[in-house]
């Protein structure tokens, strides 16, 4: 299969989901990870442009740890808005992708407007891709895939997760892509947010397995499947 990952930061993608792909990936699927915002703000010592992009090469160090394609978008952080550029952004990285399952943030569950707004986009952009009319650099898709929404930041009473993904086997590689990030794992973010985000990860792997309550699971990523039409029988099949 090939699968399509978004996510609103270098990073996000990592922390939500590389577990689930890394098991895609190791089954023969190709993967592709877009990414929509450069995390031009994310830093109190480099300028804008420094910290792109090193995030950049951050990320792409990460898809090469996984062996996956990198469509970077280069929305600016923090502001990243449903315009007529931008939808077209992601309806090209759909085609780019020509994706038979895509992964997404839950769209308007989250403290954080950038992963709100790369979930809706890629809810919307995932049946405008497949409109002829629409024009990008890509040709339009042949099918609309089912998609996958991964956890909210912060657990959610709007979000009731579905399916859950066994990543025991896969969590230390996790681990590995998401410390290729390495200016986000220092100062940047227990200074701004006072979080270790390492270790908000592990607990939040921890604490979806312990939902499960299968033993020899430790570590779990879970999902809800996106409900709106067109609705595409046995999608939970595709996953892992």
């Amino acid at each position: 299969m090939r699968v399509l990952a978004f996510g609103a930061h270098p990073d996000d993608i990592e922390f939500r989901m590389a577990g689930t792909l890394l098991r895609m990936k190791k089954r023969g699927d190709e993967i592709f990870l877009c990414v929509a915002t450069n995390g031009n703000i994310g830093s109190y010592q480099k300028t804008k442009d420094e910290i792109a992009a090193i995030r950049r090469q951050e990320a792409q160090n990460a898809a090469d740890f996984m062996g996956a394609s990198l469509i970077w978008l280069n929305e600016p952080d923090e502001f990243l808005f449903d315009n007529e550029p931008t939808r077209l952004k992601f309806i090209e990285a759909i085609r780019q992708a020509r994706p038979d399952i895509i992964f997404a943030p839950p769209p308007y569950m989250d403290y954080n407007q950038d992963h709100d707004m790369t979930g809706y986009l890629a809810f919307v952009a995932r049946v405008l891709a497949a409109v002829k009319l629409i024009e990008t650099q890509s040709p339009v898709v042949g099918h609309i895939p089912p998609m996958f929404y991964c956890t909210p930041h912060g657990l959610s009473d709007k979000y009731s997760p579905q399916y859950f993904v066994d990543i025991t086997d896969t969590f230390a590689d996790k681990l590995k892509m998401f410390h290729c990030h390495a200016s986000q794992q220092g100062s940047w973010c227990k200074d701004a947010f006072g979080v270790d985000y390492a270790e908000a990860l592990e607990r939040e792997n921890k604490y979806y397995a312990s939902m499960c309550g299968t033993p020899g699971v430790e570590y779990v990523e879970a999902y809800s499947l996106c409900k709106n039409w067109p609705i595409i029988a046995g999608a939970h099949t595709l996953l892992p």
